[in-house]
C-alpha cells in the first residue's frame, strides 16, 4: 500500500492481461504526460534474474494512456532487447537496448522507431551502454550513458551525456569544463517545459543534475538531493526525488547549490529500478500499479 493523499494511483494490469499470460515488461512517460506500457505475452519473458529480461524476436502491444483515453500499438517480431521504452512525436514508438553491439562493420543499431501501425520506421544507433534515456516535446533523445560506455570504444557514449534528433544526429553535447566533473554513470532523466534534465555522478563523490535547453544548447548542473535516484521530477525550485530503495523525499533548491528537504516517505512494496519526471510531476511503478505524485 502506498501511503499519503498527495499520491495518485495512474493505472494498474488489468485481471484480464494478467489471466492472458501477458506481462507489463517497460514501461515510459511521454513528454506530454502520457503513460506508455508494453505488454508482452509471457512466452517471450525470460525468468525472474534472467538476462535478458525479454528473448527476442518478440510480439508485444504498447498501451498508451493519455487524455484522451487508449490507444494500443502492436509490435510484432521486435528483434531488440526493450530495456527502454519511449514515446515520440506524430504517435511514434522508440525501443532501445541498454548495450549495443560492435561488429567488424561498426556498432549495430540498438534502437528502433516504430509508426503509430506498430510498423518499424528506422533504426538508430543510440550508444553503449545507457542506464538513462528521456525524449523531449521536439522529439530529442536525450542520454546519459556508465561508465562502460563512457570508457568503451563507441563515439556517442564517449561525452558521458548527448542529445539526438529522431533520427540518431547529434543535436547536444555537454562542455565538460563547465561540469563539476566527467560523468561516469548516468542516473536518470526528466523534464520540464522545454528543458531536460539528467542525473548522474563523476565517481563516488556526490550526484549531479543537469538541465539542458535545447534551443541554444546551454546547460546548468546544481548537486543532487539523492546519490542514485530511481528518477525524479522538478518544478522550478521545488523537486520530488525516488530512492532505489523506494523513498520519497521532497527538496526545496535554496540558492544554486543546496536542497532543504521538506518532505519524506517510504513507498511500501518496492518499487521498479526506473521511475520518470515530467513537468514536475514523478511517475512510479510498484509491482503492476503505477503511481504519480507532484514536486
Amino acid at each position: 500500500m502506498i501511503p499519503g493523499k498527495d499520491l495518485a494511483e495512474v493505472w494498474r494490469l488489468p485481471e484480464e492481461e494478467r489471466r492472458a499470460g501477458r506481462r507489463a515488461v517497460a514501461w515510459t512517460v511521454g513528454p506530454a504526460g502520457e503513460l506508455a506500457v508494453l505488454l508482452v505475452p509471457q512466452e517471450f519473458v525470460a525468468p525472474a534474474g534472467s538476462w535478458p529480461s525479454v528473448k527476442p524476436p518478440f510480439d508485444g502491444e504498447v498501451v498508451v494512456l493519455g487524455e484522451r483515453g487508449e490507444r494500443r500499438v502492436p509490435l510484432t517480431g521486435v528483434g531488440v532487447v526493450p530495456h527502454h521504452l519511449a514515446l515520440l512525436p506524430g504517435r511514434r514508438v522508440l525501443l532501445a537496448e541498454y548495450r549495443a553491439e560492435e561488429s567488424v562493420g561498426g556498432w549495430k543499431p540498438n534502437g528502433v522507431v516504430y509508426g503509430p501501425d506498430g510498423a518499424p520506421v528506422r533504426e538508430l544507433s543510440l550508444g553503449d551502454d545507457i542506464p538513462a534515456l528521456v525524449t523531449d516535446r521536439g522529439g530529442r533523445i536525450w542520454m546519459a550513458y556508465g561508465d562502460e560506455g563512457i570508457y568503451g570504444d563507441h563515439p556517442l557514449a564517449a561525452a558521458g551525456l548527448r542529445g539526438v534528433d529522431a533520427e540518431g544526429e547529434v543535436v547536444w553535447s555537454p562542455d565538460h569544463e563547465r561540469l563539476p566533473g566527467y560523468p561516469l554513470e548516468g542516473l536518470a532523466g526528466a523534464t520540464e517545459g522545454r528543458h531536460t534534465w539528467l542525473a548522474w555522478y563523476p565517481g563516488s563523490t556526490e550526484s549531479h543534475l543537469t538541465r539542458i535547453d535545447p534551443e541554444d544548447g546551454s546547460s546548468s548542473t546544481v548537486p543532487s538531493p539523492v546519490r542514485e535516484p530511481a528518477g525524479f521530477a522538478v518544478r522550478g525550485p521545488e523537486g520530488v526525488f525516488l530512492s532505489r530503495g523506494g523513498e520519497l523525499t521532497r527538496h526545496l533548491l535554496v540558492g544554486k547549490k543546496k536542497w532543504k528537504q521538506t518532505g519524506k516517505r517510504k513507498v511500501e512494496g518496492g518499487v521498479d529500478h526506473r521511475a520518470h519526471g515530467r513537468d514536475g510531476v514523478l511517475w512510479f511503478r510498484s509491482g503492476d500499479v503505477w503511481y504519480r505524485v507532484a514536486a
